[in-house]
């Protein structure tokens, strides 16, 4: 009897023992396919970043009705290789009005950060460049920017090194390569890098932010640089925050090409590029009244100053323009919580006045815009 009990044993163990190894094997699976997918879903981000407006502007005192506008449309890839290295790739594809054509940049951003510790990491491929102040910095839809600052049309490549001694302190040391089009002007085979240190610190759980910048790139002619000082802070006393930056340009070589337009119109016989120093100055206030809801002002002023001497035309050190420009609007954000959607309407006032003899110039620009921002998460 106990044989008997025994074989029989035996032959239900040979027989469920493969569909018990079956199981388990599809269990394994189960559970390495979960584990790959959330492995995937934290390492790999996918985004779109659009914005459009209906948009109506008085220039010159001629109002030229409502456009729909489609603003900007970005893709944004954020993701992890491993443990200490992170990526980023994103491409802008922005329509110009005044050209009709599309931007046809590979990439605007494109690099890797590689970790070494947990205070060295450096940042390597094409990348924004490490200036200071909140408004280079900031997380503002793109209609609330200051656009006259922002004069570098491309992301340069390098290398950032970053050190973080310590929680709430950061130090950035940035190599780039040259920003400028080729131009006939510019003497060739020169190959001129630009270089930015940065020191980005904070104060009370964030309360108090700074981000300050000393930034200095060589142009292709010899001797002539564009050099930055952006310094700004924040002070976030919720519901209230408030911004100020300060930032100078000093440009041997002017980068917008928009004074020396002006100057070559008035004296043909001049070639020569202006060379010009901006002083700009920024106050933000935000102020969440309700939830998601929020009021938006923004006052900037602009001063430009020859650095030397156009005969017939301009002195050395002759203040030459000044600007004024207010901006005021109301954002609402339908999603508690959740900054990615965003509806907005905004007004804008810009007002610039330049010396007698280029007076032609002034503006008394009036701006309007409602619109919607969004960001869409794909993967």
């Amino acid at each position: 009897m106990k044989k008997i009990k025994t074989i029989f044993f035996l032959l239900l163990l040979v027989f469920f023992y493969p569909l018990y190894g079956i199981h388990s094997e599809i269990k394994k699976e189960e559970i390495l396919k979960k584990n790959i997918e959330k492995h995937e879903d934290r390492n790999f981000n996918m985004y779109i970043d659009f914005i459009s407006s209906i948009y109506s502007k008085v220039e010159k005192e001629v109002f030229d009705g409502g456009i729909f506008s489609e603003e900007s449309l970005k893709l944004d890839l954020i993701g992890k290789a491993n443990e200490n290295i992170d990526y980023r790739f994103v491409k802008k594809i922005n329509m110009y009005p005044e050209s009709n054509r599309i931007d046809k940049k590979i990439m605007d951003i494109a690099y890797l950060k590689c970790k070494l510790n947990d205070q060295l990491s450096f940042l390597i491929g094409k990348q924004p460049i490490s200036f200071g102040s909140m408004e280079y910095n900031s997380k503002y839809l793109q209609v609330y920017q200051y656009p006259d600052i922002y004069k570098n049309e491309d992301n340069p490549v390098g290398i950032n090194f970053i050190y973080t001694p310590k929680k709430n302190q950061e130090f950035r040391f940035q190599i780039v390569n040259n920003l400028n089009k080729e131009n006939n002007f510019f003497k060739k085979g020169r190959n001129p890098m630009g270089y930015s240190l940065n020191w980005n610190w904070n104060l009370f759980h964030k309360k108090i932010q700074n981000r300050w910048s000393y930034s200095i790139f060589q142009e292709k002619e010899p001797d002539h640089f564009w050099k930055v000082l952006a310094l700004g802070s924040k002070l976030d006393l919720k519901p209230v925050s408030m911004e100020s930056d300060y930032i100078l340009s000093d440009e041997d070589i002017e980068k917008n090409g928009n004074l020396t337009k002006i100057f070559r119109s008035i004296t043909k016989d001049y070639q020569d590029f202006a060379s010009i120093k901006y002083g700009t100055y920024f106050l933000k206030v935000k102020y969440n009244f309700i939830p998601r809801w929020n009021l938006f002002a923004k006052g900037v002023y602009e001063i430009g100053r020859s650095k030397k001497e156009i005969k017939q035309i301009i002195v050395k050190d002759q203040l030459f323009k000044k600007g004024y420009t207010y901006y005021g609007g109301i954002e609402y954000q339908p999603i508690k919580h959740n900054e990615d959607l965003s509806l907005y309407f905004l007004y804008q006032r810009k007002y610039v006045k330049y010396m007698d003899k280029i007076k032609q110039e002034n503006k008394n620009n009036h701006f309007i815009s409602l619109g919607l921002s969004y960001r869409v998460k794909l993967l």
